[in-house]
């Protein structure tokens, strides 16, 4: 039972983070909004790993303080879990973009993790935590091409998760989009992480293909799957979302 409900954790927690990237993506990029920018984004996953079924979702506040600085808020929402719904760690941050020439942009995201996820149900770790990640982004004619290398400090509430789970988790990832045309994209991402579960070496890694289509400026609509390419990640997860530029 413990294996379980550690098991369902791991998966609600890998799920939470991939909201921070731009939907279906769990790679972000290395765009900002521009100074006085608004973007608004809402998303929703439907997942399943090792019989388990899942329904996540959550809603994002990003707003831009200069041409180069952005400042974000999520939400992490849980409609559906084994060991119960509510919401998740919410999150403050910023994403600094430092270079941007011949397609080539850098950018730091630090982020910042509240305790506001019940750490019973597994939807938070009961602690204040603390996540970076460097992204890079390069883009060429219609490919745009990304990667990201981050890390999470996790602090535990429980006991239980204090001995159970790492306290220091690392991740990579890279994804391409394919512009079409200039209302259509087609995306791919793919990534590794190490096992939150401490007792465990093996790598949860994923592979996942979306598109998004933008049938103006402010509206960005988004479909994706994502597919575990091993037992440690979700088996399969499908999602959708809506994101809005102002």
């Amino acid at each position: 039972m413990t294996k379980k409900i550690l098991g369902i954790s791991c998966l609600l927690l890998a799920a939470s983070q991939s909201a921070f990237a731009a939907h279906p993506l769990v790679t972000d990029d290395a765009g900002v909004q521009g100074a006085g920018g608004i973007q608004i984004e809402t998303n929703t996953d439907w997942s399943r790993q090792n019989g388990a079924a899942s329904h996540v979702g959550a809603f994002t506040f990003t707003y831009g303080v200069t041409d180069h600085l952005d400042l974000f808020t999520n939400l992490p929402q849980t409609f559906q879990s084994p060991n119960g719904t509510g919401v998740g760690d919410v999150s403050v941050g910023a994403k600094w973009r430092w270079h941007e020439a011949d397609g080539l942009a850098l950018a730091f995201k630090p982020e910042f993790f509240m305790p506001s996820g019940d750490e019973q149900k597994g939807l938070g770790t009961g602690k204040n935590g603390l996540g970076l990640t460097g992204i890079a982004s390069y883009e060429t004619g219609p490919w745009t091409l990304h990667g990201n290398i981050g890390v999470r400090l996790n602090r535990f509430k429980r006991e239980e998760d204090q001995q159970s789970m790492r306290k220091t988790v690392w991740r990579a990832s890279a994804a391409v989009w394919y512009g079409l045309n200039e209302q259509w994209r087609l995306v791919a991402d793919t990534g590794l992480a190490q096992n939150a579960d401490a007792s465990s070496k093996k790598l949860p890694s994923y592979a996942l293909v979306g598109v998004i289509w933008s049938p103006n400026k402010t509206v960005d609509l988004d479909a994706g799957a994502k597919f575990g390419l091993n037992k440690a990640e979700v088996t399969r997860q499908f999602g959708v979302g809506v994101t809005l530029h102002f």
